[in-house]
């Protein structure tokens, strides 16, 4: 029998095999992906790393076993620390996205788990990321460990860590970690990364926990709950510091004013974005910045800030990638002190949700040729837009909607504009005519420019914006007819016209537009029948989210919104209710002939609005399938016929009226229906109903009817009997009778008033008979 020769060492080979091995999921280990095989050598397997060869023999001889990498291979619940005890000479261990709850041994208490791990000397990279564990002591003795990335468990506690002074990274961001910082830490001398965002820390932020720290470099506490004031100068020392998270921690106050400081670190990334900075300094942009020339990204939003943003932040800060100042009070942009050849290299500005009250500077484009990212909406921003040209080769999103911009667009203020993926101007005071002008928008996602003052025709250039997903010009002065192909976009999630002076038929080719899921063309004067093929859309998903956003999780990321009337009120959809939301509003318009049939197929719609036409016909009974609707009108036009009895079934509609018509009919008291009030249907002079509290003349009839044949019934069946008749009689006359004698009897008073009354009759009688 030939030898197989092996270069790992055997009491290793045997732990892989006996040991590791059979914790591993089976669906890992029997589908090739780590199907260990005595036949080959141990140092070759998969997720298995050995020493140099020559290096680390033992007497028996074989290289040793120095990475043990096996992330995600189903191992789960409690692991027995003692399977890892062979491996002596191991550096690092990677267990990441496993399911492991603890390290367990014979009587399961961290001490022991720690004195059977005691010998894993050479240990210096510990990898468990994406399990379950719950706690540290276990770790204690694992003292040449210098990398833990222990993230998105459920710690609670990070004792265990505190006496591992050779550590120089550690990761125990997304736990479960509550109270106040662990004041060890400090006490990590060689700490380079510390990571402890995304868990529950509250309380102060120790003067002395991050200044002691003199070698770190990045550090990162946001997503908790901390709060108190930290005095930013603590960090003046750090020399070594480049990146510093202390974002969403909305009770933080942050004060980088209250001493005079000059940092020694130069500063790569900076996020405080959802804390209180400089309270005590009027709010105020950190002047310590002016002095950071490495800077690649700032955020700063919702700080509270307050007043000018400084030239320097845009002239000194020359490697600068973005800068982040949403949700402040910011009220100025200062670019008056920038040479006429200053240029940036900011690829993202977000200015939004300030006070910024002032014109846009005239040289936005040349200031910033770089720029893929400009969002300066809800300022107050006034006067006319100014050319981007400069910046349009590379501009991807431009939002100036929510100001007070007038005049009219100049063709030339987005230059070509290629890769333009979103021009958001919306609710702003332009006139002339709308975008796209001259170039070409075959990236174009999102248009939106409602609420303006803008007139003339669709440009004939949207024709190109074959990637269009929303389309909103609604509530301009947008006028006449639209031509057959200028709507026909593959992706179109919402085509939103509503409240112009659109003229002529409907084109056809909207019905083309399978992903949509809005259909605004209310209060136009469209005429025409409504097109019957509408039942071929709403059948496809409409994204939540803007995917326009160069730097992935750098800004904000930007829902999708869409503002659609129905249930009688305008109510604005984002994030999964946008997605779940489908509508048609054809309201207000000169629309005539018949509701198309086709249209109840539509099982996904939940809102119709069709009021305030033309209409004539009935409505069609195909509504009895539209099982999802909320929210139907149809009032103000000119139907007939009654109101289909099968409506009672749409279990979801709060909403419905079919006022002012020509309806006729009982209304059906039924189910959903009878939930309804009359408003719903008034307007119908020949409807009848409980609901409209009239009495249907077809009832009344009935009624009478049946009542003659009851008194027919009684006449014939029961009165012509004669023993009834007589025995009738005779039970009457004998309860009249024996209750006048009865009355004689007992009643005194009244015997007395009879006498005296057949007295005085008898005696008016006797005059008369004797003259």
């Amino acid at each position: 029998m030939t030898k197989v020769c092996r270069s790992c060492s055997d009491g290793e080979r045997h732990a892989l095999l006996r040991r590791i091995q059979p914790l591993i999921g089976p669906e890992f280990s029997s589908n090739g992906r780590l199907d260990w095989h005595e036949a080959v050598d141990c140092c070759r397997w998969e997720g298995v790393t050995c020493s140099v060869a020559g290096r680390r023999r033992e007497a028996a001889g074989g290289r040793r076993v120095v990475s043990l990498s096996l992330p995600g291979v189903g191992i789960a619940g409690a692991v027995d620390a003692a399977v890892l005890a062979p491996f002596t000479a191991l550096e690092k261990l990677d267990l990441s996205g496993n399911q492991i709850t603890s390290f367990s041994a014979a009587n399961r208490s961290d001490m022991v788990v720690g004195a059977v791990l005691n010998n894993l000397t050479a240990l210096t990279e510990l990898h468990l990321a994406g399990n379950e564990i719950t706690t540290t002591g276990w770790i204690s003795n694992l003292t040449s460990l210098q990398v833990i990335d222990m993230s998105s468990n459920k710690l609670h506690e990070l004792n265990g860590i505190c006496g591992l002074h050779q550590l120089k990274y550690l990761s125990v961001g997304f736990n479960m970690i509550q109270g106040v910082i662990n004041p060890c830490l400090g006490k990590l001398q060689h700490l380079v990364y510390l990571d402890m965002g995304s868990n529950f820390l509250t309380g102060e932020i120790g003067q002395n926990l991050l200044s002691n720290l003199t070698r770190v470099e990045q550090v990162h506490l946001g997503d908790n709950n901390l709060t108190g004031t930290f005095d930013f100068s603590s960090l003046a020392n750090n020399s070594e510091l480049h990146s510093i998270v202390l974002s969403n921690n909305y009770k933080l106050e942050i004060e980088t004013e209250l001493v005079r400081w000059t940092p020694l670190f130069q500063l790569e990334y900076l996020n405080l974005s959802n804390s209180i900075v400089n309270k005590r300094s009027n709010g105020i942009i950190p002047t310590f910045l002016s002095a950071q020339v490495s800077l690649s990204g700032i955020d700063l939003s919702i700080c509270s800030l307050q007043g000018r943003i400084p030239s320097w932040m845009l002239l000194y800060n020359v490697s600068l990638g973005f800068l982040l100042l949403r949700g402040n009070s910011m009220d100025f942009l200062d670019t008056g002190n920038l040479g006429a050849n200053v240029t940036s290299s900011m690829e993202v500005l977000d200015l939004s949700n300030n006070m910024i009250s002032m014109p846009m500077p005239y040289n936005l484009g040349s200031l910033f040729p770089y720029l893929k990212y400009l969002d300066m909406s809800s300022n107050m921003l006034h006067g006319g837009v100014p050319s981007l040209a400069e910046a349009v080769s590379s501009l991807q999103v431009l939002d100036l909607s929510f100001n007070r911009l007038d005049g009219e667009i100049s063709p030339e203020f987005i230059g070509n504009a290629s890769i333009l993926t979103s021009l958001l101007l919306s609710h702003n005071d332009l006139t002339g005519p709308m975008p796209p002008f001259h170039w070409i928008p075959g990236q174009l996602i999102h248009l939106s420019i409602e609420n303006n003052q803008l007139s003339g025709g669709l440009p004939p250039l949207l024709m190109n914006c074959t990637n269009l997903e929303n389309l909103n010009v609604r509530n301009n002065r947008l006028s006449g007819v639209i031509p057959v192909g200028l709507l026909n976009f593959e992706k179109l999630g919402a085509l939103l016209l509503g409240g112009n002076q659109f003229h002529g038929v409907i084109p056809w080719d909207i019905c083309l537009n399978n992903n949509l899921h809005f259909i605004d063309l209310s209060n136009n004067r469209f005429s025409g029948e409504i097109p019957g093929c509408l039942y071929s859309v709403f059948w496809s998903e409409l994204p939540m989210y803007y995917e326009d956003d160069p730097f992935g999780n750098i800004t904000q990321r930007r829902q999708t919104y869409v503002e659609f009337t129905t249930k009688g009120e305008s109510l604005t959809y984002m994030g999964m209710p946008l997605e779940l939301m489908t509508g048609i509003d054809l309201s207000m318009n000169r629309l005539s002939g018949t509701i198309p049939s086709p249209i109840g197929f539509l099982r996904q719609l939940k809102s119709l609005n069709l009021s305030h036409n033309k209409l004539v016909g009935s409505i069609p009974d195909t509504f009895m399938y539209l099982l999802e609707m909320e929210s139907m009108d149809l009032s103000h036009n000119h139907l007939n016929g009654s109101v289909p009895v099968e409506l009672a079934n749409l279990s979801f509609l709060s909403f419905f009226s079919v006022a002012y018509n020509n309806l006729s009919g009982e209304i059906p008291f039924e189910s959903q229906l009878c939930t309804l009030n009359g408003t719903a249907f008034e307007g119908n002079e020949n409807l009848c109903g409980e609901i409209v509290d009239k009495i249907c003349l077809m009832n009344s009839n009935h009624s009478h009817d049946s009542d003659d044949e009851m008194h027919q019934l009684l006449s014939t069946d029961t009165m012509d009997t004669p023993l009834i008749y007589w025995s009738f009689v005779a039970g009457s006359f004998a309860i009249g009778f024996w209750g006048i004698i009865a009355l004689l009897i007992w009643n005194t008073t009244f015997r007395s008033r009879l006498c005296s009354f057949m007295d005085g009759c008898m005696s008016k009688m006797g005059w008369i008979l004797v003259p």
